[in-house]
């Protein structure tokens, strides 16, 4: 064979592997496409769609004030996001703290911030629903759900909580539970202003 013709086999190799790898590259970027966004997105079908929404710096400070109050030493995030609310916790507190996420990306994300703060010892946090979450072991429940999501949420609880625990519900109130305390930041948010805090105990009339 010679030379220019075993050139011109390679060159024919080459120029078809493009359109492969071309073919290739799009389909990972596809799939990327679709596997990134699907855990924010599937939520919405679901029977409660609960958006993704940081705690912020206020209800961060009426959460951790009525943690210190109640002498708070394990807590449980339902819809813990990215985990800001346990790993400040954690550091401030040194509560062991737990969050139930449903989006796997937010869980991922949600162990990396606990180590980088130094609180992966503390921090756990697990890929599941709300609503199947064991909340049998700790002394409070934090909620930063949506109203839509109360009345179940109550049932669940009025169930599960140990009696001596507490639910600490951020920016909205339970369904039909009466507070025990209720404290509004005095930083406020436009609108509705959603920089507040009820506090609950578990009425054993409802068992």
């Amino acid at each position: 064979m010679s030379k220019h013709t075993a050139t011109a086999k390679d060159t024919t190799t080459n120029e078809s592997a493009l359109p492969m790898a071309a073919l290739a590259g799009a389909g990972a970027a596809l799939l990327a496409l679709v596997a990134i966004p699907a855990p924010f997105l599937l939520p919405a079908l679901r029977k409660h769609c609960l958006p993704y929404v940081a705690a912020n710096a206020q209800q961060l400070e009426l959460l951790e004030k009525a943690c210190r109050r109640r002498g708070v030493r394990r807590i449980v995030d339902l819809g813990s996001g990215d985990g800001v609310v346990c790993v400040e916790l954690a550091k401030r507190l040194g509560a062991e703290a737990r969050g139930v996420e449903l989006n796997p990306w937010l869980v991922y994300y949600s162990k990396y911030s606990a180590w980088r703060e130094g609180v992966g010892d503390l921090c756990t946090f697990e890929r599941g629903d709300l609503f199947k979450a064991d909340v049998s072991d700790c002394d409070a429940v934090a909620l930063f759900v949506v109203p839509a999501m109360m009345s179940d949420l109550e049932k669940k609880l009025a169930r599960e909580l140990p009696r001596n625990a507490c639910v600490l519900a951020a920016r909205f109130p339970l369904a039909t539970w009466t507070e025990t305390r209720h404290d509004v930041h005095t930083v406020k948010s436009r609108g509705y202003n959603v920089n507040q805090l009820w506090e609950y105990e578990l009425d054993p009339a409802v068992r």
